[in-house]
């Protein structure tokens, strides 16, 4: 199975919010496979559909709230399924009680199942916070992979949060590969805790790539939510880093 490379949106959100096609267009000429999605922008999925076509990009999926989880399911089911996207991912959530992650477990779980059985695969998306030892010593990370079905959810692991953590991302993804769908690869300058490029920082992104490409991983998805340099040169030096690996 081909590993098809994309880009997180949400590293060009500034340029998106200016003009879609031009950041479509652009990551075409990049050599991009397709796109993940944060924001549909307020296009109706024919369209979306048709301007990623003209650009020769696919739809990995979106990211989304726990809001569409519970109450717009049935929608985004539909726009997915539409453009061809195949993950639904919780972009982000938190609670300070163990209740509040434990009823999070019973969200998931349903809307996975529900997902499931529309072709779509449901993934949670972590920060750094889900790997502190916050209820007598679980993290917020196990509670979610020990209180959902496998079936019904799996882990987008974002390697920049789980290193800033602490957390040995390499290790980390061999130790839960089972539960693991696709990761967000994501570097760490080396002097600082800043993000940098694909490839330029100290984690071991070619490493990570390897075993996605080796557990036939159908996307990787590249992120970098603070950029320093030109927007579009960033997101090129770190496709091209990763076809380098």
């Amino acid at each position: 199975m081909k590993t098809n490379l994309g880009l997180q949106l949400f590293s060009l959100r500034q340029k998106c919010d200016e003009n879609l096609e031009n950041v479509f267009s652009a990551l075409s000429r990049a050599g991009y496979d397709g796109v993940e999605f944060y924001s549909f922008y307020n296009i109706e999925a024919g369209e979306m559909r048709q301007l990623l076509n003209k650009y020769n990009l696919k739809a990995m999926g979106t990211h989304t709230g726990i809001e569409a989880l519970t109450t717009g399911l049935d929608d985004l089911i539909r726009y997915c399924t539409e453009i061809g996207g195949k993950y639904v991912t919780l972009a982000y959530y938190n609670s300070d009680t163990k209740d509040g992650w434990l009823k999070l477990c019973e969200i998931l779980d349903k809307a996975g199942k529900e997902l499931r059985s529309n072709g779509l695969t449901l993934l949670y998306h972590n920060h750094a916070h889900e790997f502190e030892l916050c209820f007598d010593g679980e993290m917020p990370e196990d509670i979610i992979l020990n209180n959902t079905s496998s079936v019904n959810l799996s882990l987008e692991l974002d390697i920049y949060w789980a290193q800033y953590a602490g957390i040995d991302p390499e290790k980390y993804f061999k130790d839960n590969l089972s539960r693991i769908r696709t990761v967000h690869l994501k570097d760490m300058d080396k002097i600082e805790k800043k993000m940098t490029e694909v490839g330029t920082g100290r984690i071991n992104c070619a490493g990570i790539y390897k075993l996605c490409k080796q557990s036939d991983f159908d996307w990787v998805i590249l992120e970098q939510d603070e950029i320093y340099i030109d927007p579009f040169e960033s997101v090129k030096i770190s496709l091209d880093n990763v076809k380098r690996f």
